[in-house]
């Protein structure tokens, strides 16, 4: 087993319980990882929730659009106020809380940047914003955060030219894109995901 430290439990212990659920992060915890990551998209009225895609086909088999819904009409849906509320009781995790594009198109850049850093405020020291979309991840210490993480798009000169501009804290990278890539030197942490066993997890640390 690698370092747990060195872990980040992708929406929570996702491969045995549902994903971006206090329950995947709970689980994640009691294994002994200490790094957790969740994907967010806005309600109509711009509350924050755990969510992947932009509606709940696939996680509640629900034909419901979250943008279309308020927070009060989602059942079985947790929000980031619930996630803050984890982290104050769980003081030695940190979370990478992921803004999804699909929120960003709906509502804006600023206004979901803002809705999520106001959330987590009472935490904001061990929330770490990430995001696709690099102008989101431009404001995020503008807007509160004290860390911000980029989930880079593609492996080439015009990623690591704006990667240059960014200097995020951490580099969030699909495995995919280093299998036979040299890492781009630079102060961030690399954050490696789709990793799926314990010996891919080994090498990569070891790269």
């Amino acid at each position: 087993m690698p370092e747990r430290s060195k872990l980040v439990a992708h929406r929570g212990f996702a491969s045995k319980h549902p994903e971006n659920t206090i329950e995947a992060l709970n689980a994640a915890v009691q294994l002994g990882v200490k790094n957790v990551e969740i994907d967010v998209q806005l309600t109509k009225d711009l509350v924050p929730v755990m969510l992947h895609d932009e509606n709940f086909k696939r996680t509640l088999g629900k034909d419901l659009r979250v943008f279309v819904n308020e927070a009060t009409q989602l059942k079985g849906v947790e929000t980031l106020e619930e996630v803050v509320s984890w982290l104050l009781v769980n003081e030695s995790v940190t979370a990478f809380i992921e803004l999804k594009q699909e929120s960003i198109t709906r509502f804006g850049v600023g206004t979901c940047v803002r809705a999520i850093a106001q959330t987590c405020q009472p935490v904001i020291s061990r929330c770490v914003f990430i995001s696709f979309n690099a102008a989101a991840c431009g404001i995020a210490k503008p807007s509160g955060f004290e860390k911000m993480g980029w989930v880079l798009p593609t492996y080439d000169k015009f990623s690591k030219k704006i990667l240059n501009g960014l200097r995020p804290n951490f580099l969030f990278c699909d495995k995919d894109y280093l299998a036979e890539e040299e890492l781009w030197d630079g102060p961030w942490k690399w954050v490696v995901y789709e990793v799926e066993n314990k010996e891919q997890a080994n090498n990569l640390i070891e790269k």
